[in-house]
């Protein structure tokens, strides 16, 4: 299944071709969030996004799955790192929450930044590995709809560690690249070409909580 490919447009150009509608407040928000990451990029090494036009395509990047996410009130994103996709998806579901996890203190210090400047009420970010989360929550466990991640660990592996988060009927977004589709039944044997949705060399690998590993 294939999303259609941006050119180098301005953001509400990029959205309008790719089929993604926000309003202007949106809009707005994701204008401010690139001119934030621009800006601590330039002392810090968040995202390989180091033009406006770069921050633009990671942010269509992170949205292109609206076109078929299923509805959900509740994401946990693994590796945050300069925000995508969360911050984005946050922006454009803004009723549900995402909770961010973020080891590294340089890029957790600008997920809470940005979550201040934007105010976004309906992100937390959380300074751990996914290995320590369940400290976190000690008296009620943390359980989402949706889990995200453009993590670089095996698809398999982060599923195996996560999927105590996930919800009965939640879904796995896993932001992979070009090869992970050949490599699919390799990684994951019950897995199908059907949860591998493709733009350029990306392809989003979407998944219930259903695979016994």
């Amino acid at each position: 299944m294939n999303v259609k490919n941006p050119q180098t447009r301005d953001l509400n150009t990029l959205l309008c071709e790719n089929n993604i509608t926000l309003d202007s407040a949106q809009i707005a928000l994701l204008e401010s969030y690139t001119a934030l990451l621009l800006r601590w990029n330039e002392t810090h090494n968040l995202s390989g996004a180091r033009t406006i036009e770069g921050m633009h395509e990671n942010i269509v990047d992170s949205l292109c799955p609206l076109h078929f996410l299923q509805s959900f009130k509740s994401a946990l994103d693994i590796g945050s790192g300069g925000g995508f996709p969360a911050i984005s998806l946050s922006i454009a579901r803004q009723n549900a929450t995402f909770s961010l996890l973020e080891p590294r203190a340089k890029r957790f210090s600008f997920l809470q930044n940005v979550i201040c400047e934007l105010g976004l009420k309906n992100v937390s970010v959380y300074k751990a590995r996914l290995e320590s989360l369940n400290a976190l929550f000690p008296n009620s466990p943390l359980q989402v709809d949706l889990i995200t991640s453009r993590a670089v660990m095996p698809a398999s592996k982060l599923m195996k560690m996560a999927r105590g988060f996930l919800s009965k009927n939640g879904y796995f977004l896993l932001f992979k690249g070009s090869q992970f589709g050949a490599n699919l039944k390799q990684e994951i044997p019950n897995a199908s070409q059907n949860e591998c949705f493709t733009r350029n060399d990306r392809i989003y690998f979407y998944t219930k909580n259903s695979f016994d590993f």
